[in-house]
C-alpha cells in the first residue's frame, strides 16, 4: 500500500467517524484506479459486428427468411442435421420463435474470439467473422 493511502487510513489520532470516512475514500480511490484496467480488458464487438447484428436482428424481427439465410453459414447444423438454404428457411420459425425474437430485441453482444455470442434463455447464438464477413454459424446450449 502506498504511503498516501497509509496516511489516509491511519487511525491513531482520529475518531471512529473520521476513520470510517477516510477508509471509504481510500477504498473508492483504489477501486477507481482499477477501473481503467478492467475496462481495457473487456473486449468490444467491432463496428462491422455491430452493423451485422443490426441487419441480422432486423431481418429476424421482420421474418425476412431470405435475408437471414444470406447472413448464415450454410449448411447450418440443427439437431444433428445439415440444413441447406431451403431447409433452413423451412425451419426459420422453429429457430427464431417469438421468444428468440423478443430476446434479440434487447440482447447484449458478448465478444468471443473473432465473433460474438447472444444469450437467449438456454440457447447461445454464435456469430463468427470469416474472410472479413460475419455469419450466423451455430446455436449452442447455455449449460
Amino acid at each position: 500500500m502506498n504511503r498516501a493511502l497509509r496516511t489516509l487510513i491511519d487511525s491513531s489520532s482520529m475518531g471512529k467517524e473520521t476513520t470510517r470516512a477516510r477508509c471509504l475514500v481510500a477504498s473508492l480511490l483504489l477501486l477507481s484506479s482499477c477501473a481503467p484496467a478492467w475496462a481495457q480488458g473487456k473486449a468490444q464487438v467491432d463496428e462491422a459486428g455491430l452493423q451485422f447484428w443490426t441487419k441480422f436482428r432486423t431481418a429476424v424481427a421482420k421474418s425476412d427468411k431470405e435475408a437471414v439465410a444470406s447472413m448464415t453459414r450454410l449448411p447450418f447444423l440443427l439437431a444433428n442435421r445439415q440444413l441447406a438454404k431451403a431447409a433452413f428457411i423451412q425451419k426459420f420459425e422453429v429457430i427464431f420463435d417469438s421468444r428468440v425474437k423478443r430476446c434479440f430485441a434487447t440482447a447484449k453482444l458478448i465478444k468471443e474470439g473473432d465473433g460474438f455470442e447472444v444469450f437467449c434463455g438456454k440457447q447461445i447464438f454464435l456469430f463468427e467473422k470469416a474472410s472479413g464477413a460475419y455469419r450466423f454459424t451455430e446455436i449452442g446450449a447455455d449449460d
